[in-house]
């Protein structure tokens, strides 16, 4: 019967006899997919060993460890031999020098060096030729340096390179965590909230063909046609909007995962996370001792009190001890020349300190000064983090309790709708109760979508808020 009072419909603009044209296309078929599954502990993996930003952050790691080498080796013995020749134009005579240089500077502020020189002057002396010379100096910083922080800072600052950049390299293995479930739940989230916008459209057809057959009969409106097909054209313009949503979500998934740009795949929604969050009192207790960035904060502020020690000494006097011993040899050969004579033992001091001190006094006055600043933003950190853990849980309960809401609404919502719809069927009503409970139901659905996935989310800033978001787990799912 609908489809006979159909045939007869028309609407101003068609001619007689002619149907009314759709609202929209036929609604599009979805392509069977055989693209591979990338499971949530797939993504994870390949985001650890893929995204752009955390392979630039363990280079910058790798970097400061050989950073670290390399000023580690100033502090071993270093072994210079050198060789070279001098040759006078107008005597015709030749000296050749050659020899090593032994030195090594120790974490302490002793410093050793041994020297052993050896000249060949064939045609000045014929007797003995070889001439050697022989120094072995221990110097000792009584003031300015005497400090062994002073010799040994430049390798405490390499080793805290290494540590800050270690630490960078877990914040971003923590945070690209984060990404990669955003991004995950997104895809999962607009791949829901397209299928609830193809069974929308797919009602609405319903609706504008069976509001088109009762008005033929005669029993609605032509208000109520006009109102199925403009819910009919809204319902296809929301799918449009999510079809275009999930392709941003896919193509940050692609983006975050380090994935080929147009790669194809698959998703199944997580439901449950590898670990659970603390509760918010042992959050708030080891947030400074879990999080990288509290930790890095409690070191600059040692870096700080570094600094003020140093500066303190350099303000010294300069007053080096040194004590050196000495000795000479001479032979027809190079191995005469290295039997020592006529060894003698020195003992010394050395002193320097400039009247005009002004540079080195404003310089410990800006370590003290950056060591109050430090403090102060550690300080402030702290209670950053408390105040974003109290959030993130805040928020957490809030999304819970909305979910409750939202299931219990999503229930009203469907038998809302049941109700409308058997009452316009049954001609007891207009369609305009139809188009507002089905409206009401896709808000009711897409609100227990998000508050689902944003439940997840909430959870994984909790466990970041608090310092318990470790990767190792993550990267153990499936």
């Amino acid at each position: 019967m609908a489809a006979i009072l159909l045939a007869g419909f028309s609407i101003p603009g068609t001619a007689p006899g002619e149907t009314a044209p759709p609202v929209s296309a036929a609604p599009r078929e979805a392509p069977a997919t055989s693209a591979p599954l990338l499971t949530i502990g797939t993504a994870l993996r390949l985001a650890i060993a893929r995204n752009p930003e955390l392979q630039n952050t363990a280079d910058s790691f790798l970097s400061a460890r050989w950073n670290e080498r390399a000023v580690r080796s100033t502090f071993l013995p270093q072994f210079t031999p050198f060789f070279a020749f001098e040759k006078n134009d107008e005597t015709g005579r030749r000296t050749d020098t050659y020899g090593l240089l032994v030195s090594e500077q120790f974490l302490f502020g002793t410093a050793l060096e041994a020297q052993a020189v050896i000249d060949r002057q064939p045609e000045a002396v014929e007797e003995e030729p070889y001439v050697g010379d022989f120094r072995l100096t221990l110097r000792q910083p009584l003031l300015r340096g005497a400090d062994p922080a002073v010799t040994a800072e430049p390798l405490r600052l390499a080793k805290r390179s290494t540590s800050a950049q270690s630490r960078a390299v877990e914040i971003a293995r923590r945070r690209t965590v984060l990404l990669v479930y955003q991004a995950y739940l997104g895809v999962a989230r607009q791949q829901e909230a397209l299928q609830l916008a193809n069974d929308r459209v797919e009602k609405a057809r319903e609706l504008t063909t069976f509001s088109r057959a009762r008005f033929s009969a005669g029993s609605v409106s032509r208000l109520d046609v006009l109102r199925a097909e403009q819910q009919e054209a809204s319902t296809v313009v929301a799918r449009n909007d999510a079809e275009n949503a999930l392709e941003d979500f896919r193509d940050l998934l692609r983006r975050t995962a380090g994935l080929v740009e147009n790669e194809a795949f698959s998703i199944a929604m997580p439901v449950e996370l590898p670990v659970e969050e603390p509760d918010i009192e042992a959050a708030l207790e080891e947030r400074m001792s879990r999080r990288p960035e509290a930790v890095e904060a409690r070191d600059q502020v040692g870096d700080a009190e570094f600094a003020v020690r140093i500066a303190k000494s350099l303000e010294l006097p300069s007053v080096d001890g040194f004590l050196r011993y000495e000795a000479s040899g001479a032979g027809r050969s190079a191995g005469d020349a290295l039997h020592p004579r006529n060894p003698a033992l020195v003992f010394g001091l050395s002193s320097q300190y400039g009247l005009n001190n002004t540079v080195l006094h404003a310089r410990r006055r800006q370590a003290e000064i950056d060591l109050g600043v430090r403090k102060r933003n550690f300080d402030v950190l702290a209670d950053d983090f408390a105040r974003e853990v109290r959030r993130a849980y805040r928020r957490l309960d809030a999304l819970r309790r909305n979910h409750e809401i939202a299931e219990e609404n999503e229930r009203v919502a469907e038998l809302q709708a049941e109700v409308a719809r058997l009452r316009f069927e049954k001609g007891l009503s207009d369609n305009f109760n139809v188009v507002d409970a089905e409206n009401l139901l896709n808000s009711a659905r897409l609100l227990e979508l998000d508050s689902r996935v944003s439940i997840l989310l909430a959870r994984l800033e909790c466990l970041y808020s608090s310092g318990r978001l470790d990767v190792h787990p993550f990267l153990n799912l499936p």
